[in-house]
């Protein structure tokens, strides 16, 4: 099957072929149950913008500490790593770190990690 046949394929649905002419690696979606598994500083999965991340060995490095990424492991870490970051901070991880993406019905409001407020002295 040649390129444009595996474009019309896909169009109509058929992303197999697509994805078999084209050499297309699927992305591995995971659910929350499983990313709520990898939970420590020494298996440490978070979800960030609807990807999932391994960020057990980049933690270690991390300029802020790693406590502030391990303190996320196995939940969605989004909204408090929006807090300091853009979302383009990421692209610096992206390959070597994100393991898939989640699926988002999975994500319950208890897997949300919430930014905590520091209080002033």
């Amino acid at each position: 099957m040649d390129d444009q046949m595996a474009y019309a394929m896909a169009e109509l649905g058929d992303f197999a072929a697509y994805a078999d002419c084209c050499n297309v690696v699927p992305v591995k979606v995971f659910s929350m149950a499983e990313v709520a598994k990898h939970n420590s500083p020494e298996d440490c999965w978070v979800v960030l913008h609807g990807h999932v991340y391994d960020l057990t060995k980049f933690a270690k490095g991390h300029v802020g500490g790693a406590n502030l990424i391990t303190d996320l492991a196995g939940k969605d870490g989004t909204s408090v790593f929006e807090a300091s970051h853009g979302e383009n901070v990421l692209n610096s991880v992206r390959v070597d770190c994100c393991i898939g993406d989640i699926d988002p019905a999975s994500v319950l409001e208890e897997h949300r990690a919430v930014a905590k407020l520091r209080e002033r002295a």
